[in-house]
């Protein structure tokens, strides 16, 4: 609910929403895996995964634009049963990239232990 309220917000610049929508596409990652993470500390752990890759997460995007249009045609039958589960494993791959790179909160997602 916090993500989409802040997002929301700055949804009302003329930039900042799309900027702040690749800032905090981590967080659903990392609340799965750290239920125990609170919203705030969610959305500063997926900014700063996201600092400096932003630019490739929007290129990844882009990457679906061909799906986007396939869907058009098919009546978005393709996004059911292809393009959103290979949109949705994409962006877990990115996480688990960023992840791996020593990016969040002692280990971002590991578990303690």
């Amino acid at each position: 609910l916090r993500k989409s309220l802040y997002q929301g917000l700055w949804y009302l610049t003329l930039a900042g929403g799309w900027s702040k929508g690749y800032s905090y596409m981590m967080v659903p990652y990392l609340a799965a895996e750290n239920p125990d993470i609170k919203g705030r500390e969610a959305i500063a752990v997926s900014r700063k995964m996201m600092r400096g890759n932003k630019w490739n997460a929007f290129l990844m995007d882009c990457s679906f634009l061909g799906w986007n249009l396939l869907s058009l045609f098919t009546l978005g039958l393709i996004n059911i049963f292809y393009a959103n589960p290979y949109k949705q494993g994409a962006r877990a791959e990115l996480y688990l990239a960023l992840r791996g790179g020593g990016a969040g909160r002692s280990g971002a997602g590991s578990k303690a232990g």
